[in-house]
């Protein structure tokens, strides 16, 4: 199996080797309505003459009906397996684009240029494409690798300090399952003074490293779920109540509530709750006050695609810097432990 090269900095120093790489080809851009804007921004020659599809950018449009609007405009423009494809938005464009090219034709070659903090760290790294299916999250997808990633941080600097929020809670688990370093970075980080130079690469190659290690999510990746058991299930009943939640925010949820249920069962310590906790609290105030139905919630958690049968499947932290993966707990006994924690936690 390959893996992208990701590249990082001002995607235009790039511009003399994508056009050497989009010769002779046809060349189609995916890119979402947030970031149409940027396109005069790419000093790359074969992008003058590409097909460009501008696809609705946010959560509630991560379905099968963007996907049919890309699977078109590909069979209109007699796409093939010797073209080029440039998706280039935030996570759900991402996502969403790779899971219609792999499976057009089964699979054209393509590049990600994540445009937002969230993408660049976290939904442009690992292969994973997918939509949303009847309000479930990732429900159907594929592994697909594109053959390079861009990195520019100057994307950011359009986005709303919400956004960028957003996109910390998964430089935070990163930093949680594999990087204690990094945590104590990002004790002394404030929001409107962050080190994307020192946070990007750290954060991106983390994951890539964990990818690598295990490709399928057969082991070793597992890691990489720790606070989305809870978050997916928040954002999917968020989003069932027309009441949708960026994913940080419902990640960043998720890994306090995740927390605790580690410490209820022993596998860390009090202070280890406490300490990712307080972090979180404080970076992510006030955006981790949902009013969500419980029973939701927890329908939606009896869902997760890691489960077994009656057993709730999470990854939970020992320490900063290490995470125990395939905890099965019962789900009575998830639901008695969240409800404690909704109480006392």
């Amino acid at each position: 199996m390959s893996f992208p090269k990701i590249h990082f900095g001002d995607v235009n120093q790039y511009a003399t080797k994508i056009d050497e790489t989009n010769a002779n080809k046809k060349v189609f851009i995916f890119i979402d309505e947030n970031t149409q804007n940027w396109l005069s921004h790419f000093q790359v020659s074969t992008f003058k003459n590409a097909f460009v599809l501008v696809l609705k950018a946010g959560e509630n449009n991560k379905n099968l009906k963007q996907v049919d609007l890309i699977w078109n405009f590909l069979n209109q423009k007699l796409a093939n397996r010797n073209d080029e494809v440039y998706v280039i938005g935030g996570g759900v464009i991402c996502d969403l684009a790779a899971f219609a090219i792999s499976t057009f034709k089964r699979g054209i070659p393509f590049h990600l240029v994540p445009t937002t903090l969230l993408a660049m760290v976290d939904a442009s790294i690992g292969g994973k494409t997918g939509l949303n299916f009847k309000n479930l999250k990732n429900n159907i997808g594929t592994f697909n690798h594109p053959k390079t990633i861009f990195c520019d941080h100057q994307f950011l600097s359009t986005l709303s300090q919400k956004e960028i929020i957003s996109g910390m809670a998964e430089v935070f688990k990163h930093a949680i399952i594999g990087d204690p370093k990094l945590w104590e970075h990002l004790a002394n980080q404030h929001i409107d003074s962050l080190d994307y130079e020192y946070l990007i690469p750290r954060s991106s190659n983390l994951k890539m490293k964990v990818v690598k290690a295990d490709p399928k999510e057969e082991g070793e990746r597992k890691k990489l779920n720790f606070g989305h058991t809870v978050g997916h299930a928040i954002e999917s009943a968020l989003l069932l109540s027309k009441k949708p939640t960026l994913h940080g925010f419902a990640v960043a949820f998720g890994m306090i509530a995740e927390s605790f249920l580690s410490y209820k069962l022993n596998l860390c310590s009090l202070d280890t709750y406490m300490e990712i906790k307080h972090k979180l609290s404080v970076f992510f105030k006030p955006h981790l006050d949902f009013n969500i139905d419980e029973k939701s919630v927890f329908g939606f958690m009896a869902h997760d695609k890691k489960n077994n049968h009656s057993l709730i499947n999470f990854s939970l932290p020992k320490k900063i810097g290490e995470v125990i993966i395939d905890v099965e707990i019962n789900k009575i006994e998830v639901k008695s432990i969240l409800k404690e924690f909704k109480v006392n936690g």
